[in-house]
């Protein structure tokens, strides 16, 4: 996959970009505060998902502006394609001059992984990041993916108002067996898919973390079920396993009513890293977390072409300075005949660049550009 153009107008600090990137490395340097990640944001959002910085759409907007409007032409094996967003009270979202429902109809057409600070602590950080981790990733593979989590935390939501509100209903128990019967098929899919990915991710993250080590430290992960004991073993949907989670949910019913809210299920799951079998969050050193990060994210790219054919665009934002010259090559060697944007504040700190386009960005401007080619 490639990006060939992008244009912004009125994108944070960005009144107005183009940028034809190469197919390559493209480094984008300058001082903090500049506009470096947002542009690597903006192309973020077209995978699908939302802001991997947690922002709200109408922060996306310059300020004193109505709208946003945010432009991509990309290509995969198979044609050129071109999508638009206009980021307003409203958002509009094109495809090839379709307009779509939603941005998660943008899932499964145009593919990224994304590296940012934020990455190097979701280890030591809760785990409403590490499954959010694994949510970005499925959806990307999985379009459909995102629409059953949809759905999912609308009844969490309908669920927990009724916990809230407990007092005022004479017949609790019974009126919510309606929300954990639909709780529990649409759980136990979302846990099949979370599993399986989980499962195929570790195969390359295993290998990739070996050369990080130099084959001195084992390296495993494991996704953590609320509902299932043998989660390893759900890869498949069934009426029993169906049984099961509704089961678990109705045996801690009465715990849920005394905290006001549903205790178990895929919204309270984890991922868990292990080195040497280990937990990594509790055990590891600030090395063995970072090298960790590295494993899985360079895991999440590789799986993705794997499954989808299609190599996606790495994004790396502002992590390669934080990172020594070893863990900042072993990444670079990983993601070779990929297309990739990095942003930094000094471009000689980065990487010795022998093919790909260098640009300095300030105040929300384009202002140099050096396309530098190899002998």
């Amino acid at each position: 996959m490639k990006l060939e153009k992008i244009e912004l107008l009125n994108y944070r600090n960005i009144k107005k970009m183009e940028i034809i990137p190469c197919e390559g490395i493209n480094v984008f340097y300058g001082d903090n505060a500049q506009g470096k990640t947002n542009l690597i944001e903006a192309i973020w959002l077209f995978t699908g998902n939302n802001s991997f910085r947690g922002a709200k759409a109408n922060e996306l907007i310059m300020f004193e502006q109505d709208a946003s409007s945010l432009t991509i032409e990309f290509s995969d094996k198979q044609r050129t394609q071109k999508a638009k967003m206009i980021l307003s009270t409203k958002k509009k979202i094109t495809l090839n001059n379709v307009e779509l429902k939603s941005m998660t109809e943008l899932n499964g057409n145009f593919y990224a992984v994304v590296f940012s600070p934020a990455h190097l602590s979701f280890i030591k950080d809760g785990p409403k990041n590490r499954r959010r981790f694994i949510d970005i990733a499925v959806s990307q593979i999985k379009p459909q993916y995102d629409s059953y989590m949809q759905r999912y935390e609308k009844l969490i939501d309908q669920r927990n108002a009724l916990l809230r509100n407990a007092s005022s209903y004479k017949n609790l128990e019974t009126d919510i067996e309606v929300w954990d019967s639909q709780l529990a098929k649409i759980g136990t899919i979302l846990s099949i898919y979370r599993n399986d990915y989980v499962n195929k991710l570790e195969v390359l993250a295993k290998k990739i973390y070996e050369g990080l080590s130099s084959k001195r430290e084992g390296f495993s992960i494991g996704y953590v079920s609320t509902v299932f004991e043998d989660i390893k073993d759900v890869n498949s949907y069934d009426d029993n396993r169906v049984l099961e989670y509704e089961t678990n949910l109705k045996a801690n019913f009465n715990a849920d009513v005394r905290q006001g809210f549903t205790s178990i299920g895929i919204h309270r799951d984890d991922l868990e890293v292990f080195i040497d079998g280990k937990s990594v969050k509790t055990y590891g050193s600030q090395g063995q977390q970072r090298s960790a990060v590295i494993a899985l994210k360079l895991a999440e790219a590789m799986l993705l072409k794997k499954i989808t054919g299609e190599n996606p665009i790495m994004l790396l934002d502002d992590v390669m300075s934080e990172l020594d010259v070893s863990r900042q090559d072993y990444i670079l060697n990983h993601v070779r005949g990929m297309q990739v944007f990095i942003t930094c504040c000094d471009v000689s700190n980065t990487l010795k660049l022998n093919n790909g386009c260098i640009f300095k960005i300030n105040d929300g401007t384009l202002q140099e550009y050096c396309n530098i080619e190899g002998p």
